[in-house]
């Protein structure tokens, strides 16, 4: 295998459709690091980034063929690890392969985290472990991120099998320091279609093989999302150790409606020693589910680093140019607010869009854009690192928000630190961000999916707009999210050492060696019988 700083002939696989952002970073990388870079492909829209040669495949069998003649191959999705299964590969770039997560003060385990594949997934997280990097020594970040394969039963299994089995073999992790701490990215392939429990179960799995001692070795973990980072956190954290879970999901009652899931957040709650909401809703709603254990539950916001968002040189003059940054997911109200835009946009030709982000409607969203006839008037551009922010705020009027269902809603607190106005949907989370600062920040209006709704609102903010206080917006938000005040709070739920929860039990290994096809046959039997318990 040649050193990673060596100049080598390099193949890259990224052979499913949902890794390709990632592809893109990694192969530019190894291009500009002086390697000669082929990605080969299935799909036909591929960003080709400069010196990199892309090659399309039509079958496992053509990639694994090329992989078997190349110096050094990178399997970049669970498509990819496998076709390869068997043969000796890489998962992505690394200064030091063989480096492993080190012991730590504060662990934080987490299923999102800004990575090549996504710059906004978990910038939450980051932020959290930001606010109390001065007070610990050592942070380690375990991200486990998930690499999605179409679900199936058999066919499904059998790829996860070998891809899961190729991963621990490729070494799964990848270890990094990063501002907040080491990071190590763990490699979880995963069936999609949203099963909590595989998801839960594939990420202990990875997490534990990539983890020298199969234990997380901190004194205090602070894991995120309870289905998933919570659950790990209480299976593999060391007994003594003091387990902190935040939730932020926006989807529990779809979690809970799950045969087992309910059991299993139980047994999670048993074993943790505060779990954190992120708004008094969503506490308010896990009390409902889980009423003998609201002694545990507390409200604790995500932090917002305001000292990292530059306030506008002057404020904007009128809400002409509109910005939505997120995903493009159907929650989010994306689609209302393209019609919203296009009654308001017919009136009015200053106006204009930008939609930043991408997620499952992307090709919804660019038809409906075409077919309103708005293409020019309304952009659609991919997610952006996050140090980009600011500049993208302070290249738009107004931040528009107009999801039916949100736990918090950092983008709308992001916008307000850099004296943007905001356009928002009063759904759970910011409805408790922006208490008490409609006409101040900006305008609200009740969660909906009717465009006129949305349309009202604006004529409202626009009629106001020269009557906002930006200044006194920030201050108060930031007296609420800042970055002091949340660490304040974390730091207070991270004191105290453990409770002595009941430990959850840590699954069996999954088998790493011999067939493939009996594994996965009992695996696809186990998800068959799990859905009718």
């Amino acid at each position: 295998m040649h050193r990673s700083d060596s100049p080598a002939d390099v193949l890259y696989l990224a052979l499913g459709p949902r890794r390709l952002t990632a592809a893109g970073a990694h192969t530019a990388r190894l291009a500009a690091e002086g390697h000669s870079v082929t990605l080969a492909v299935t799909s036909e829209n591929v960003n080709t980034p400069a010196g990199v040669t892309v090659r399309r495949v039509t079958s496992p069998a053509q990639a694994r063929a090329l992989a078997e003649a190349a110096e050094v191959t990178y399997a970049g999705d669970a498509e990819a690890l496998a076709a390869v299964y068997g043969l000796a590969t890489r998962l992505e770039p690394s200064a030091d392969p063989r480096r492993r997560p080190g012991p730590a003060d504060l662990a934080v385990v987490t299923p999102w985290y800004p990575s090549p594949d996504d710059a906004f997934a978990g910038a939450f997280v980051r932020a959290a472990t930001g606010a109390v990097r001065e007070h610990f020594a050592r942070i380690s970040v375990l991200h486990t991120q998930s690499w999605f394969y179409p679900p199936g039963r058999l066919r499904g299994q059998l790829l996860g099998v070998a891809a899961e089995r190729q991963a621990v073999s490729s070494g799964n992790t990848v270890v990094f320091d990063d501002a907040e701490g080491e990071v190590a990215r763990v490699a979880v392939p995963t069936p999609a279609g949203g099963d909590y429990l595989a998801y839960a179960d594939e990420q202990t799995a990875a997490l534990r093989s990539a983890l020298p001692t199969g234990r997380i070795e901190a004194p205090v973990v602070h894991a995120h999302t309870g289905i998933m980072g919570g659950v790990v956190a209480a299976r593999l954290a060391r007994p003594d150790a003091r387990l902190v879970v935040t939730e932020h999901a926006t989807y529990l009652s779809k979690v809970f409606a799950q045969p087992g899931a309910r059991h299993r957040y139980a047994r999670m709650l048993d074993r943790a020693d505060a779990l954190l909401c992120v708004s008094a809703s969503l506490r308010d709603q896990l009390a409902g589910f889980f009423p003998a254990h609201t002694g545990k539950l507390h409200v604790v916001p995500n932090a917002i680093d305001f000292g990292a968002f530059t306030v506008r040189p002057e404020p904007p003059k009128a809400p002409h140019r509109w910005l939505y940054l997120g995903r493009l997911m159907e929650h989010k109200g994306v689609l209302t607010l393209i019609d919203a835009f296009a009654a308001v946009a017919a009136e009015d030709p200053a106006l204009t869009l930008t939609l930043v982000g991408s997620g499952p409607l992307t090709d919804t969203v660019d038809a409906r854009i075409a077919a309103l006839g708005l293409t020019g008037r309304i952009t659609r551009r991919p997610p952006v690192e996050p140090d980009r922010v600011t500049a993208l705020l302070h290249e738009h009027d107004v931040l528009t928000h107009a999801s039916v269902r949100e736990t918090f809603g950092m983008t709308i607190v992001e916008a307000v630190a850099t004296g943007t106005p905001v356009l928002v949907a009063l759904s759970e989370g910011p409805a408790e961000t922006l208490a008490g600062l409609s006409g101040v920040a900006g305008e609200t209006f009740a969660p909906t999916t009717d465009p006129a709704v949305i349309v009202a609102a604006y004529r409202r903010l626009r009629d106001g707009f020269g009557t906002l206080d930006m200044a006194a917006a920030r201050a108060a938000l930031d007296a609420r999210y800042g970055r002091a005040a949340v660490a304040a709070q974390l730091l207070t739920a991270y004191r105290g050492g453990s409770s002595g929860g009941t430990p959850m039990p840590i699954p069996a290994r999954p088998q790493r060696s011999g067939a493939v096809l009996p594994e996965a046959a009992t695996r696809a039997a186990r998800r068959v019988i799990r859905k009718f318990r």
